[in-house]
């Protein structure tokens, strides 16, 4: 009883926010140029002042955020340095007070990231959601995607994605950690994972698709294999593919099954001409 009467309570407390409160803080803010009004204990001692209205404390800081980031974006298109500051200082009293919290860390990964550039500080939040939300996969797919896109961790980008897709249970977010898998120089790894998400498929067309998928990454694993013996016996690269047949370490060149041609690039990564994509979607 005693809870049901919180979550009454609660409810009717966003509406009179949203009535009331939310109205006279959007003008306020229209009155400010780069200040920020909210002025915070420390993380600990806002949890403890927060008793059973944490979730509307929460609530409250991150809807202050917005507003003032929403008002610096009108301003210029490049947020100051203090933006910054306010941003991972609020990230951190939310996260503390209702670490459950999704809203806050997804704000603070975008402006984080794409704004500021501290990566870093983007995935120290997210690590701490996936801890509070560990079936959350979106939070892994944005950790993966900071990895691979911003650090250039293909690896780990690979992996978080991976993680993504089993537990989104998504044909499509495990062919693209396959792709990282394979673009990190895992080729056996980003199979495994194609061969596990084929037998979990139930949709015909995205089975297909990773059945073309998986055929292209064998065929690039067994040129790797051929250039790892041509490296023991020789010690040196291979220039070429048809260098490995010529010294018996290959039988011949494995077909791309999106109809491209293999060969290996100037640090001997075993590619293709297709890029691994359809004809449709390949730039001319």
């Amino acid at each position: 009883m005693r809870r049901l009467i919180i979550i009454l309570l609660s409810l009717a407390f966003i509406f009179v926010i949203n009535l009331t409160i939310m109205p006279s803080l959007s003008r306020r803010h229209r009155d400010l140029k780069k200040e920020y009004i909210t002025l915070f204990l420390s993380p600990s001692l806002e949890k403890w002042s927060a008793f059973e209205w944490r979730i509307m404390k929460g609530f409250l800081y991150t809807v202050n955020l917005r507003v003032y980031l929403g008002k610096l974006r009108e301003e210029t298109p490049v947020l100051p340095p203090e933006a910054e500051t306010v941003i991972v200082k609020t990230t951190e009293v939310v996260s503390c007070i209702n670490p459950h919290y999704y809203d806050i860390y997804y704000l603070a990964n975008g402006f984080l990231t794409w704004d500021f550039g501290n990566v870093e500080m983007a995935n120290k939040f997210l690590f701490k959601a996936i801890k509070y939300r560990p079936r959350d996969w979106f939070l892994y797919f944005l950790l993966g995607f900071n990895y691979f896109y911003f650090i250039g961790d293909y690896k780990k980008g690979g992996f978080y994605i991976k993680r993504a897709a089993e537990i989104r249970k998504s044909p499509f977010l495990a062919s693209l950690a396959a792709r990282l898998m394979y673009a990190s120089g895992r080729t056996e790894i980003a199979i495994q994972i194609l061969r596990s998400m084929i037998r979990n498929a139930k949709e015909e067309g995205w089975r297909k698709i990773l059945i073309k998928r998986l055929k292209a990454l064998e065929g690039v694993l067994i040129i790797e294999k051929a250039v790892e013996r041509y490296r023991l016996k020789f010690h040196k690269d291979p220039s070429t593919i048809d260098e490995l047949i010529d010294k018996g370490l290959l039988k011949e060149i494995p077909e791309d099954p999106y109809g491209g041609i293999f060969y290996l690039d100037e640090n001997g990564m075993v590619k293709s001409t297709s890029n691994f994509t359809e004809r449709s979607q390949r730039t001319p």
